[in-house]
């Protein structure tokens, strides 16, 4: 354990899909897991104004080198800053112990980092979705994999010839 001493929000397990295989040296290696509102329609205007639309991560955690099966847990520890925001105005965001997402829907998004830099993206990182459901409050099934053809057209690498 390490010490969190703050409320858990979200808990979970991550597994990868088969027949995925992580390479042999994973040492640099990082989980990165965020929870966002499953729907923009309930973001605080002020959190949405700026982020195209999409409602903004207010939970995100680093999990360094982890192995698979991997519990997780999302607690205060991990709130964003408009995770943990209260809106006061149009244009004022201040600090709360209420979260405005609390009893929402999450969608959890998981990515499996080859070289831990969450900066960067390579065909081989992992990545995976689920959801969270705040009436349930049970534990999320988050299943990793690999990004398909596409996915790794986008990251800009190819392999080589």
């Amino acid at each position: 354990d390490d010490a969190r001493s703050s409320r858990s929000l979200v808990k979970g397990m991550v597994t990868l899909k088969a027949p995925e295989r992580l390479p042999e040296d994973t040492s640099t290696s990082a989980l990165y897991i965020t929870a966002r509102p499953n729907k923009a329609d309930n973001v605080p205007k002020a959190i949405l104004d700026g982020s195209n639309g999409k409602p903004p991560p207010v939970l995100a955690a680093r999990f360094p080198n982890p192995s698979f099966p991997f519990d997780f847990e999302l607690s205060e520890l991990d709130l964003t800053v408009e995770g943990v925001a209260q809106v006061t105005s149009a244009a004022s965001l201040t600090v709360s112990d209420n979260y405005w997402w609390e009893n929402q829907d999450l969608i959890i998004s998981g990515r499996w980092d080859t070289d831990g830099i969450a900066a960067t993206r390579d065909p081989t990182d992992l990545v995976g979705r689920s959801q969270f459901y705040a009436s349930r409050s049970e534990k999320v099934d988050l299943q990793i994999g690999g990004r398909g053809v596409t996915g790794k057209l986008v990251t800009g690498k190819s392999p080589s010839r």
